[in-house]
């Protein structure tokens, strides 16, 4: 079972675990980034960073010793979001060789204000990264998404932060739900959807129906949805390509919110199971 919430060190972190890490340059930034990569060294994992670790944000030179630096102009490509191709490949790639050299995992930091532009398209951004979730999940690696605090809007930041299962605790406001992969086809959503966190919801939900004509979503963790979250679900059921969702592991009080709402009496490719 994969972890979520709010991590208040990389110190934590562990194979197949997907990070966010909304960076506050003056909180120590150096600090953190050099733990997790002594901890690549320490814990025998092979270590890659995508991005150039420049100053404010570079750590002591030791610590890159034994560490693969990607220059981000391999990654991002042209436009203002990262290659999809580029990136999963690379991960999947090297995840593939640090098993074969003989490392534990791969270990990854992901520099993502070198990689995306402050206009990138909030909906592609929330496929890569859910695309990530989806490998990491499925590898031996640990993936940290380092963006800047004013890297992005504050709404496009909480769209990212909420489809990784664990996000580096930096004192902000972040989102009150996470959605992370669990399975072929499969995502856990958990926390709170309400009407602060609808409209985060309803993209990372339109997002995962790209990747599965058939999606299932597990709600064994989640506290509560409130009328905009269902709604949020109903329109990404109705407004996108997905021939059906299948939610899985309700509570009472989701199923009973959901028929007084008359979804149930709608033609919404939406089904609730035990």
């Amino acid at each position: 079972m994969r972890k979520s919430g709010v991590m208040p060190t990389l110190d934590l972190v562990d194979v197949g675990e997907h990070v966010c890490w909304i960076v506050d340059p003056l909180q120590g930034y150096a600090a953190a980034t050099s733990a997790f990569l002594a901890d690549g060294e320490l814990f025998g994992d092979k270590v890659v960073i995508v991005g150039s670790l420049l100053d404010p944000l570079c750590p002591p030179a030791g610590a890159l010793r034994d560490a693969t630096v990607v220059d981000p102009r391999l990654v991002r490509g042209d436009g203002p979001t990262p290659d999809l191709g580029s990136m999963l490949g690379l991960v999947r790639r090297e995840a593939d060789r640090a098993g074969r050299q003989g490392y534990r995992a791969l270990r990854v930091l992901a520099v993502m204000d070198q990689l995306v532009s402050p206009e990138a398209d909030a909906s592609a951004l929330l496929d890569h990264e859910l695309r990530l979730d989806e490998l990491v999940a499925d590898s031996a690696a640990i993936m940290v998404c380092a963006y800047g605090r004013d890297c992005l809007g504050a709404a496009t930041l909480d769209h990212v932060a909420c489809v990784h299962p664990r996000e580096l605790g930096t004192g902000r406001s972040g989102p009150s739900f996470r959605m992370f992969h669990s399975g072929p086809g499969s995502w856990t959503v958990c926390g709170v959807v309400d009407s602060d966190g609808a409209a985060a919801f309803g993209a990372a939900l339109a997002a995962a129906t790209v990747l599965s004509p058939v999606l299932r979503l597990r709600l064994d963790e989640l506290e509560l949805m409130d009328a905009a979250g269902m709604r949020a679900l109903a329109e990404a059921a109705t407004g996108t390509s997905v021939r059906r969702i299948m939610i899985e592991g309700a509570n009472p009080t989701v199923r009973a919110c959901w028929e007084m709402l008359g979804y149930s009496s709608y033609e919404i490719p939406v089904e609730l199971t035990p």
